[in-house]
């Protein structure tokens, strides 16, 4: 599984044009912006300038030193080659209980779409999903050493996380999730928190410091500059497409139907704008934007920079529809198995104390929030608030419930649980041949190009 994993990402650096990704024209000129004047640029400058700059900083430290979009691109495909190897590594720590949970898991991570496409694309989801995986990896260890006040294990994911935070705001999700399992923890000491919580603290303080240090200065200069520590692109130069939806009260920007209406139509045409117009329908749009090209950014058979057609062949349509499929049955699977391992979790103790991997359950059902949270603040379907991309640096947690029920089910031992566990693992294999059809792209005369390696005299200056 973790070959074809491989395989997949080499498939974008070698096939894929990292300039016809999502908001190439965005993220590009960022990245010119620090090679050219060495400082962050403003928050108007376009619709990417708001985020942290860790990914750009190294992005315009390749790109001053000759390379191009390309190199990024392949950059963006060993980002993807590491995460793979710290989720196999994740599961074998935190899911000892069972193989055949582990295997799916790590078939499902190497398989998904949105995951593989970004694994080649010019963006600042490729660091903050490398990061997020190291640091879900590193979290119950150091939540359990916290109970020891030993310092070390959370100082170093403290780092991990505040690296993520300033490669995508969104990675704050862990700080929320990390920070939650340990006040769940320590009120569930009951009468002796005082003693649990002064147990915690010089290990708490430690990682409080090191995510101030690391994290504030951005904040900080925020709010000076823009009034708000965590400004978003709709708040600088989208300032005006939002402004509609600013004189709107927050609750009545989506109706209840977004919430839980539903869209059949994504089963047989899972692309733009289905579960968007004439009305829009959060989870439809959010399960077909994981398990299909939705918004047709050359996922399956690829596509060349500079060209406006957009298209996909009539077998990518066909297995796109039925890897969306697939894909609503996994969903089902892990949003029970979520529920379960909340349960199971919450009630089981080890040494007297909740299982530390209770914090990585927390990290989706965040994620999930700040997701649903941001389509609904930002209601324009035009600019594709919804995304199962974004729920990527999330997805290890994902993926491993998913093994963990279709573990489950087969151990039941009778028919209809191994039946079901038979069903929900041919949704995996439906969306495991969408990627691979999706990333065989054409030959011939039809060849896919891919951006230039090093940088060319000139060449994509965006300004």
């Amino acid at each position: 599984m973790l070959g074809v994993g491989v395989l997949l990402r080499l498939s974008m650096a070698l096939t894929y044009d990292a300039r016809i990704g999502y908001d190439f024209n965005s993220h590009w000129p960022y990245i010119q912006y620090l090679v050219e004047r060495h400082a962050l640029p403003p928050l108007p400058y376009n619709a990417s300038a708001y985020h942290p700059p860790l990914y750009y900083l190294v992005a315009a430290f390749l790109v001053a030193h000759g390379l191009g979009a390309g190199a990024l691109g392949w950059l963006a495909a060993l980002c993807g080659v590491i995460r793979l190897g710290l989720v196999w590594l994740g599961l074998e720590r935190w899911l000892p209980e069972s193989r055949l949970a582990r295997v799916v898991a790590l078939a499902l991570a190497a398989v998904i779409p949105p995951a593989v496409q970004v694994d080649g694309m010019i963006t600042n989801e490729t660091l903050v999903m490398l990061l997020s995986a190291a640091a879900l990896v590193a979290a119950p260890a150091a939540i359990a050493a916290t109970r020891a006040g030993r310092v070390g294990p959370m100082v170093g994911l403290a780092l991990l996380m505040a690296l993520a935070m300033m490669s995508k705001i969104s990675a704050s999700v862990l700080v929320m999730s990390v920070g939650a399992a340990i006040v769940v923890e320590i009120a569930r000491t009951g009468p002796s928190w005082r003693r649990a919580l002064r147990a915690r603290a010089l290990p708490i303080i430690s990682g409080a410091a090191v995510l101030a240090c690391l994290t504030g200065p951005f904040f900080v200069r925020n709010q000076i500059l823009y009034g708000k520590m965590s400004p978003t692109g709709f708040d600088g130069a989208l300032k005006q497409n939002q402004a509609v939806y600013e004189q709107i009260p927050y609750l009545k920007r989506r109706p209840l139907a977004f919430y839980v209406g539903w869209t059949p139509q994504i089963y047989v045409d899972p692309v733009v704008p289905t579960g968007l117009k004439p009305n829009a329908r959060f989870f439809p749009v959010l399960i077909a934007t994981t398990f299909n090209d939705y918004y047709i950014y050359g996922y399956s058979g690829g596509g060349k920079y500079g060209s406006q057609r957009r298209s996909v062949s009539a077998a990518g349509v066909a297995l796109g529809c039925l890897s969306v499929a697939g894909g609503t049955l996994i969903a089902l699977v892990t949003t029970m198995a979520w529920f379960g391992a909340v349960h199971r979790l919450w009630r089981s103790r080890r040494d007297g104390e909740l299982d530390p991997r209770f914090a990585l359950l927390l990290v989706p059902a965040l994620g999930l929030l700040g997701q649903l949270h941001f389509a609904v603040k930002y209601p324009n379907d035009d600019f594709g608030p919804i995304k199962g991309a974004y729920l990527q640096f999330v997805a290890p947690v994902l993926c491993a419930l998913f093994g963990v029920g279709i573990g489950w089910m087969w151990r039941r031992g009778r028919r209809l649980w191994r039946g079901g566990a038979m069903v929900a693992l041919g949704g995996l294999v439906l969306v495991a041949v969408y990627s691979l059809h999706a990333r065989l792209p054409p030959i011939g005369k039809n060849a896919n190009t891919t951006a230039p390696f090093f940088m060319q005299p000139g060449a994509e200056k965006w300004r």
